[in-house]
């Protein structure tokens, strides 16, 4: 069966009708069973949430790497990865520029089912020559492993379908979502994106609108069948046996 994967900026659990509820997000998680998630714009305790420890409970079971950073006025603040398979590695990448509001990547392999999958997540900045700078770096991340499955997604803040990071991530890892996810009352803007590499085994994709009143962006989500089991040589893989996607 295909297994879900999400990506949300769930803007420190402030709604758009002004409402700060956090289990608002939780139910629209655990409502949509993801088994892999990007969450950005967490806020921790000293915001008056444990949003980490609140987004797992969400997803009983899931492994997690968090990439925070400090904030003068909000103090634990910063994104997060969720993953119901086990998680074989994970590393942060700093994408940080002088002068702009520190940002992290999350970059990890995942034992999904068939073979494992490279997830890197990531929320990159506001300004054009930053996210240059960071999109740099991402695609020097993807072509150091040109041959593994890859899952990168996250808020790319990049307001074009067809605009920077596309242009430079597209030719390794083959078109990504276009879906607008901002804002979510009246989305214009594919600020959410994911890029799955490879391609054909993506199932089905779209954005949740009915989460709209929950964040300023809209859940992104991806369903992706599993590799193929390779069998051991001189011996026959069994047909699987279940629902059809």
């Amino acid at each position: 069966m295909p297994f879900r994967v999400l990506t949300w900026n769930i803007h420190g659990f402030l709604g758009q009708d002004g409402r700060f509820d956090p289990q608002r997000v939780f139910r629209i998680v655990a409502d949509l069973q993801p088994d892999i998630a990007a969450f950005q714009e967490v806020i921790g305790p000293d915001a008056g949430v444990d949003g980490f420890g609140l987004l797992r409970e969400a997803m009983p079971g899931a492994e997690s790497i968090e990439a925070n950073v400090n904030r003068r006025i909000q103090g634990i603040y910063g994104q997060v990865l969720l993953s119901r398979f086990q998680v074989r590695s994970g590393t942060k990448v700093d994408l940080s520029v002088a002068g702009r509001e520190p940002r992290r990547a999350i970059d990890a392999e995942l034992e999904t089912p068939g073979a494992p999958t490279r997830v890197i997540a990531t929320h990159l900045g506001l300004a054009g020559a930053e996210r240059r700078y960071q999109v740099g770096i991402l695609r020097g991340l993807v072509e150091a492993g040109p041959d593994r499955d890859t899952v990168l997604l996250g808020d790319i803040n990049d307001w074009r379908g067809g605009g920077l990071a596309e242009r430079r991530l597209a030719p390794l890892l083959g078109r990504g979502t276009r879906y607008r996810t901002f804002p979510a009352a009246c989305p214009v803007f594919p600020l959410d994106r994911i890029w799955v590499r490879p391609a054909g085994r993506v199932v089905a994709a779209g954005v949740v609108r009915a989460a709209g009143l929950a964040s300023d962006h809209l859940p992104l989500v991806v369903d992706i069948e599993p590799a193929p089991v390779r069998a051991p040589a001189g011996r026959r893989t069994p047909p699987r046996h279940g629902p059809s996607p």
